[in-house]
């Protein structure tokens, strides 16, 4: 993670109030998780730190854009990210178990690395389920799919076929 050195804020000199730090992300920066899902990515993070006398308190907003296989027709497809979360940092020596908003930092720390959270916020945003807009997707490989399944229907176990008659409503 040695390029990542671009995401360190160091704290200790700022003064107490709203700072803001804006940071581009592309490929290069997953690669450094050994992340290779993407075949293309682009975000734009904006981070609010708000430093107060004990705590701080980091806002992240991202929005950017993907670019995966489709799930239905393995076409790219080009997703939309977009999202808002918080991180919560707490200064002290006691143990401490950590949640995901709230951070403890030892007290003598000056500086914190914020590149492993964008990872993992964009992470936790990405959608279950890639897929281009209705309509966009290769209208060849949809075609041969739903073929493939109308085969796959006539050739049923005769087996299971005489389980179709049976009522399933319980309330007869």
């Amino acid at each position: 993670m040695r390029s990542l050195s671009e995401y360190i804020i160091k704290f200790e000199g700022l003064k107490q109030g709203t700072h803001f730090y804006e940071f581009d992300v592309d490929n290069a920066f997953f690669e450094e998780f050994d992340c290779f899902e993407f075949k293309k990515s682009s975000f734009k993070i904006d981070l609010e730190f708000e430093k107060q006398s004990t705590i701080m308190l980091l806002t992240f907003n991202f929005t950017g854009t993907i670019t995966v296989p489709c799930d239905r027709c393995l076409d790219d497809a080009d997703v939309d990210v977009d999202g808002e979360e918080k991180l919560i940092v707490k200064f002290g020596n006691e143990e401490y178990d950590e949640t995901d908003e709230i951070l403890m930092l030892p007290i003598h720390e000056h500086e914190i690395n914020v590149a492993k959270y964008i990872y993992e916020f964009i992470n936790v945003n990405l959608p279950q389920k890639r897929v281009h807009f209705e309509g966009l997707c290769n209208q060849n490989v949809i075609d041969k799919l739903e073929r493939i399944e109308q085969k796959e229907d006539i050739n049923e176990d005769p087996r299971w076929s005489t389980l179709k008659g049976i009522n399933l409503n319980k309330n007869k």
